[in-house]
């Protein structure tokens, strides 16, 4: 068993995208009529801003166990997905690329799936490529299929594949 939690540094973008946004936001509305049609369209981006810093505050408290039994995330909202109830696995890769048309890299994002939790993580993650394996692992003796998506991710990270799109 080992637990793994979301480093500082690949939350720091988020943080600052947050506070920078929410601070820039709020010294508007000060400017503005209370009630006005841009007042309220400024609010909006406000809470926009606000979801953005507490979503990086949920990541950076959020710890994440692997076992031989399963996966769990916690503290807050706390789930558990036993190897043998997994019933589902999806992994996606989404690219960024910069204006020049540069390719700038990009994450993955792992969905597991059971009958009564979900649980997502990304490549942020340390040991991710662990976590991936063994979820893979679970899926093949649970006989889950994969989509053509993540059985082409599953390849990329080196997890074989067999004919029918099941880990081998």
């Amino acid at each position: 068993m080992f637990e793994v939690r979301y480093p500082l540094g690949s939350l720091v973008k988020d943080y600052l995208l947050g506070i920078l946004g929410l601070a820039a936001i709020v010294n508007i509305m000060a400017t503005l009529e209370s009630g006005s049609g841009l007042f309220w369209f400024f609010g909006a981006l406000a809470i926009f801003f606000l979801v953005v810093i507490l979503n990086a505050a949920q990541r950076h408290v959020t710890r994440v166990t692997l076992s031989e039994d399963g996966i769990a995330t916690g503290p807050w909202n706390r789930r558990f997905i036993a190897w043998s109830d997994l019933k589902g696995l999806s992994l996606r890769f989404y690219t960024v690329r910069s204006w020049f048309g540069r390719n700038k890299g990009g994450w993955m994002s792992l969905k597991l799936r059971s009958d009564g939790a979900s649980i997502a993580i990304d490549s942020d993650l340390p040991h991710f490529q662990s976590v991936v394996t063994k979820a893979a692992l679970a899926a093949k003796a649970n006989a889950v299929l994969v989509d053509a998506y993540t059985a082409h991710n599953l390849q990329s990270l080196g997890i074989p594949l067999d004919g029918e799109g099941v880990p081998q």
